[in-house]
């Protein structure tokens, strides 16, 4: 049952390959997140699947050059990991001199360490060798320069959405690094990650094409799963305050912080454009812990930070207020202690008026054969109720539409989709990154 839960909580993120697991910037206990990478990868492959190397070279441009620094720099937050940091200036930025070094222990225990490599032109202790292929493999597919399997914190699963010409942008910036020479101890995995590691990598075999960043909304949803947002800042509650809503307690680095409310909600995002680049650009005044990455973002330009704010704003509002200021006290929603959790009650979403006739027409098992998840749904009286799997715990489903209906506890509203004969065929997810589930009976 406990794995079923996690799946609940954790789908969604998997539907965008944005795994709530594979967090570049968030990490929650070893044990939680490595049940859940093992729940999450219900398409296993039998064996480890390594695209071989190729002999391609990224021509070095000034263009790709100038772009790649500002990705690595950025969004992609390389340099927060593979960095040491001073940890006693406000967002702990990297050292100066010592960029791309490696050396940042991000788990270790008596078993397993995982710990940032050299990744600087060094031929003895970093990428010197490195072909431009080693660097994209591992960049987007989670495949060493030696062809071993990456911990799932290398972010590689969020990268693989990079379009072919960001990611020829960001080698070609990479391999410019100057030399550091520093002997960085290697990741150490258990058997047992080991091999669910290897099992769950993914080749990419065709190329990432490069997307229409024209429009702001468009643009902001490829900043946004490449910044891998979508994993920090949505909790991994079974009772879920909604996609972007918050709660997750972060720990790395020997500090401990719970993710914000990014949503447009008054206990969210309640701030204008002007507020949300202040935010990201001074760390809320220095006051944001260094967990959360702005000592990177904020080398995002304005029109990318306006683009982000532009599509987060179009995620449903989740009303849960979360600090990581003192005091903790319990929060009715996600069920834990944190900042402000008494300020939050479990409310029943307002809803219209509806024939509860019409919901005869929407009973039935709709399932995501990729994600190997389903929802049953089954009227009860007056009532339109959902489970989010067989024998799981039924929630009322709310109308807002003839259509749409809200789920307190869900992480999106949910939407009946009919066919051409008007015949409910099946349920999507609110939201451009929601799945889609076949009605199957």
């Amino acid at each position: 049952m406990a794995n079923k839960k996690l799946i609940a909580a954790f789908s969604l993120i998997t539907a965008v390959i944005i795994l709530i697991v594979y967090t570049p910037s968030c990490k929650n206990s070893v044990k939680k997140t490595h049940d859940a990478k093992a729940v999450l990868n219900n398409n296993l492959n039998d064996s480890f699947n390594v695209r071989p190397l190729t002999n391609i070279k990224y021509e070095r441009t000034d263009q790709r050059l100038k772009h790649g620094k500002y990705m690595v720099t950025s969004i992609l937050q390389c340099l927060t990991c593979h960095s040491p940091r001073d940890w006693n200036a406000p967002g702990a930025p990297p050292i100066a001199g010592k960029e791309g070094s490696g050396g940042t222990t991000l788990q270790e225990d008596s078993i397993t360490r995982i710990i940032a490599p050299n990744i600087t032109s060094d031929k003895e202790t970093g990428a010197g060798t490195w072909t431009d292929d080693m660097l994209a493999r591992a960049i987007r597919e989670g495949v060493g320069h030696d062809g071993r399997a990456l911990n799932w914190q290398m972010p590689y699963w969020t990268f693989r959405n990079l379009s072919e010409e960001d990611l020829a942008s960001v080698v070609v910036y990479l391999r410019t690094l100057p030399p550091v020479h520093h002997i960085v101890p290697p990741t150490k995995l258990s058997a047992e990650e080991k091999l669910g590691t290897e099992k769950s990598l993914s080749p990419l075999t065709e190329p990432v094409a490069t997307r229409d960043l024209s429009d702001p909304i468009k643009r902001g949803s490829y900043l946004v799963k490449i910044g891998e947002c979508v994993g920090c800042h949505t909790s991994h509650a079974e009772y879920n305050p909604g996609l972007l809503g918050g709660r997750n307690e972060i720990s790395r680095f020997g500090k401990t912080a719970f993710s914000a409310n990014i949503t447009a909600d008054a206990s969210g995002m309640a701030y204008g454009p002007e507020g949300f680049i202040f935010v990201i650009r001074t760390g809320k005044g220095g006051t944001l812990s260094p967990i959360m990455p702005w000592i990177a973002f904020k080398n995002m330009n304005d029109e990318d930070l306006k683009a982000i704010y532009a599509y987060l704003k179009t995620f449903p509002p989740s009303q849960h207020y979360v600090s990581s200021q003192p005091p903790f006290t319990h929060c009715a929603i996600c069920g834990i202690k944190h900042g402000f959790g008494d300020k939050n009650k479990r409310i029943k979403p307002a809803e219209i008026k509806l024939d509860s006739r019409v919901y005869k027409q929407y009973v039935g098992t709709y399932r995501d054969d990729i994600y190997n998840s389903s929802f049953i749904i089954s009227k009860e009286g007056n009532k339109l109720i959902g489970q989010q799997w067989e024998n799981g715990p039924k929630t009322e489903l709310i109308p807002q539409s003839e259509s749409q209906f809200l789920a307190a506890g869900w992480v999106l509203p949910v939407n009946f989709v009919k066919d051409k004969n008007d015949r409910v065929v099946q349920i999507t997810e609110s939201t451009d990154i929601g799945r889609t589930f076949k009605k199957i009976k």
